[in-house]
């Protein structure tokens, strides 16, 4: 990937005959053109190099005077539009730049491809639990709903529908109830290729008692999602081992190592047997993401609310096989003050690396 990129980027100074030569060597038929501050000025296409060429432009011209001074580029929040970008203009590759325009990467047309040949597009159902009130981000949800809270230049329900877009799922469910009709106008107007339906709760059905609500459509092994957890994993990988496993539900852990920032003492009967100063712990956390199987809806009962944990728990005492699949992943849980704040530092961080 390092020789790929490479072979597309040139420095603004150099000229004609160096673009031509670089063009010949690669096969993107496009160049990016940066400054010695890696900023990105331009692009040439091999188009360009004929029409100079056609106009008996010499070959030691600096490239600036053909180059595209406006080209098409992303920001890193808005990368995973390259693809249909790059098929609606025909265009093989599309800069990707972060702050000040400073370049990050070139995605390829043919790396989507590619992914796309390993990720085919499947109809198992992403049902994502988006009717909460989010009292733990007042004073926002007062005024939106969770789900569409910013993260960065896109609200939390798309960075997650975004992340399994990219393993081939692209068939949502949302599950609403709290200002319902703010996110289907959102989406009404931003549905950028994804397939939606909804349910409606009439009333708080929990974690899991909206499931009954679409049971009509969830026939096949489908995927849950609460909406305030953003996690950076292969949900394909995610799919297969719950197939192949044999579970009837999985449960996606998050390996978490946690230190106390105090000294921790153990005693008996009074008497001090160990003290330990600032101990770290490693646990496995529910992450919010569950693989299921369509027949524990069977096991909700209509119009009540139920919890995920609780069904989950139920179905273990019924005999019923429940897994956990744990992950090494960035995960945040947004849906709380926190943790929204070191989500929104960690975008700038990598934003400015």
């Amino acid at each position: 990937m390092l020789d790929k990129l490479n072979s597309i980027i040139i420095d603004k100074g150099c000229s004609l005959k160096e673009a031509l030569n670089k063009l010949n060597n690669n096969r993107q038929q496009i160049l990016v053109v940066v400054d010695n501050q890696q900023r990105l000025v331009g692009t040439i296409t091999d188009g360009d190099i004929r029409r100079a060429i056609i106009d008996d432009q010499p070959l030691k011209s600096a490239i600036e005077s053909i180059m595209n001074k406006n080209p098409r580029y992303l920001t890193e929040h808005e990368a995973d539009k390259a693809y249909n970008l790059m098929l609606r203009h025909k265009i093989r590759a599309i800069p990707v730049v972060g702050k000040d325009k400073k370049l990050v990467k070139v995605l390829f047309l043919d790396d989507f491809l590619e992914c796309e040949k390993r990720y085919p597009e499947k109809t198992n159902y992403i049902f994502i639990m988006a009717g909460g009130k989010g009292t733990r981000l007042d004073p926002f949800t007062k005024i939106l709903p969770k789900p569409l809270i910013p993260v960065g230049e896109k609200p939390i329900i798309e960075l997650i529908m975004g992340n399994f877009k990219k393993y081939g799922f692209n068939s949502f469910i949302l599950s609403l109830n709290y200002k319902a009709e703010i996110i289907k106008l959102y989406f009404a107007e931003n549905s950028d290729g994804y397939n939606i339906s909804y349910t409606m709760e009439e009333d708080y059905l929990g974690t899991a008692g909206s499931l009954q609500l679409a049971k009509d459509r969830l026939k096949e092994t489908f995927i849950v999602s609460n909406c305030d957890v953003i996690i950076e994993m292969n949900f394909d990988s995610l799919l297969r081992h719950h197939k192949k496993a044999g579970n009837f539900a999985t449960i996606v852990g998050v390996e978490k190592n946690m230190q106390i920032p105090y000294g921790v003492i153990e005693s008996k009967e009074g008497n001090l047997v160990r003290m330990t100063e600032k101990p770290e712990y490693n646990f496995v956390i529910n992450s919010g993401v569950y693989v299921l199987e369509p027949e524990i809806i069977n096991l909700i009962p209509k119009n009540e609310a139920v919890n995920m944990p609780d069904l989950l728990l139920e179905a273990k005492d019924l005999g019923y096989k429940v897994g956990v699949y744990p992950v090494n992943a960035n995960w945040f849980d947004v849906g709380q003050w926190e943790e929204y704040q070191q989500t929104l530092a960690y975008l700038r961080r990598v934003e400015e690396t």
